[in-house]
């Protein structure tokens, strides 16, 4: 407890000398802050943050469409569904009437649903 109050004075005096830094010690005329606003006020800084705006934009709209084709449910099942005959032939034979029990088991619960 006393060291994370000591961690969150310690991060506000640094935070409060930045600051003071950042608004009121002058570097020649002018604070780092009213430096800085002279550089965003340029014609080449704006045209930067279009260009950003526009490329975040694209980014965006990229990522939305991967999400969208990663989230969307596959239309067929990739052949998985699909067994073989040599094989289903010799499955009947090793699972018995076990493939009629499934059957009417989702079917009871099927009818238990609605």
């Amino acid at each position: 407890m006393i060291r994370r109050t000591i961690r969150l004075v310690w991060t506000g005096a640094v935070l409060a000398f930045l600051a003071y830094l950042l608004f009121f010690v002058r570097l020649g005329e002018r604070t780092p802050f009213q430096h800085l606003m002279r550089v965003a006020g340029t014609d080449e800084a704006q045209e930067l943050g279009r260009e950003v705006g526009a490329a975040t934009e694209r980014i965006t709209k990229k990522i939305g469409d991967q999400v969208h084709e990663a989230t969307k449910p596959p239309e067929q099942d990739a052949g998985a569904g699909h067994v073989p005959e040599k094989i289903s032939d010799k499955l009947e034979g090793i699972l018995g009437d076990a493939q009629e029990r499934a059957e009417r088991l989702e079917a009871s619960s099927a009818r238990d649903l609605e």
